[in-house]
């Protein structure tokens, strides 16, 4: 298991901030709440629209606002295999 990015009863990060429960990571910072990173009443976090947990106070945690968290891990596909054009343009 990962340890969360804010650890310690004296850290001053928010009792429902993705910090004190994700390693950094796990969540992207903004600068202040916004439409970017709603609420969501069902659970008491913040999301952004792809899902990423967001944390809103960056003084908070010590961070810099960045919305970026670290990119995923590259898949690897294997490259598709060249195809032959039937048709072409002339421009006639």
């Amino acid at each position: 298991m990962t340890t969360p990015f804010a650890t310690g009863p004296d850290h001053p990060a928010c009792g429902i901030c993705p910090a004190t429960r994700l390693p950094r990571e796990g969540f992207v910072v903004y600068d202040r709440p916004s439409r970017e990173c709603p609420f969501n009443p069902a659970d008491g976090h913040r999301y952004t629209a792809d899902g990423t947990p967001a944390c809103v106070h960056p003084d908070k945690v010590g961070l810099a606002p960045d919305r970026i968290a670290p990119p995923p891990q590259p898949l690897d596909l294997a490259p598709e295999p060249a195809r032959r054009r039937r048709w072409s343009w002339t421009g006639r």
